[in-house]
């Protein structure tokens, strides 16, 4: 499923593609993904709106129109692409392409195989679910003090309660797996038995994490590419994740796997406390 990285990466791909064009036409493939029903007529009032920004919250995009917002989530095999050029009427979609906005200039495509992915319209104002209200981590609202504060008397284990997006949103598995062992925490470490210094590296080396991501296109693991088609780089500087039985780069003991809340967990049991 792409994570924040992967979600950003294609934010900056993409909005300097969009931004500033109004939205002249909309298909729909008429098969539902998660909440949309594939019905053209839900993104109809976009249509004249001009798009103002590309956003992102969490692992959702956020097309900011003149009125409106358009949420887009990829789910776990989405794929948005987007050209430029003149958009000479809609262009046709192969069989998983559910969802084609034309702009005056341009065109996006969404395209999601597995159709767990998501498009909302919605009011500007409207509210987020709870698992998307927690801290950017990539924003100035992240700092081991308020982490500490929403870790204070947890007992869920410090992996699960990264990912649940109460007290931090976007570190998806990957991420969270990379940023324990980076940091020297054990995964089933209670959250609110992290000391305050330890926190503070946790959130140094989960902005690293993420940052580095970033800059390297993300991590394609299987369905994950750019808006321009080319796979994340990340996968290769990968530490734990997908490394289970491969030696620890710092102390050579091989990589163990648990599952955690229904997720894999890659961890050194000789480096994570």
């Amino acid at each position: 499923m792409p994570e924040l990285p992967e979600v950003e990466v294609v934010r900056r791909g993409i909005a300097p593609i969009l931004i500033g064009q109004p939205l002249v036409s909309v298909w729909a493939s008429g098969k539902p993904l998660r909440s949309f029903s594939g019905d053209s007529a839900r993104l109809q009032p976009l249509i004249g709106q001009y798009l103002q920004s590309v956003e992102r919250r969490s692992k959702t995009l956020v097309l900011a129109f003149d009125q409106h917002h358009l949420r887009l989530h990829l789910g776990m095999s989405g794929v948005l692409r987007a050209q430029a050029g003149q958009a000479s009427g809609m262009q046709s979609p192969d069989l998983h392409t559910h969802l084609v906005l034309g702009f005056e200039s341009a065109t996006l495509w969404l395209r999601d195989p597995r159709r767990f992915g998501d498009a909302q319209v919605c009011p500007p104002d409207a509210d987020w679910p709870a698992s998307a209200k927690g801290l950017e981590p990539l924003s100035g609202e992240f700092t081991a003090e308020a982490m500490s504060i929403s870790a204070s008397g947890v007992r869920q284990a410090v992996k699960p309660w990264l990912m649940a997006g109460t007290a931090v949103v976007g570190v998806g598995n990957i991420y969270a797996c990379e940023a324990l062992f980076r940091a020297g925490i054990h995964p089933a470490r209670a959250a609110g038995r992290i000391a305050p210094a330890r926190m503070r590296l946790l959130v140094q080396v989960i902005q690293a994490v993420l940052s580095e991501a970033i800059a390297r296109g993300g991590s394609t693991l299987r369905d994950f590419h750019g808006h321009d088609g080319e796979q994340g780089l990340y996968r290769a500087d990968h530490l734990v994740y997908g490394r289970q039985g491969h030696p620890c780069p710092r102390c050579q003991r091989p990589i163990r796997r648990i599952v955690q809340a229904q997720r894999s967990t890659f961890y050194c049991s000789g480096c994570q406390r």
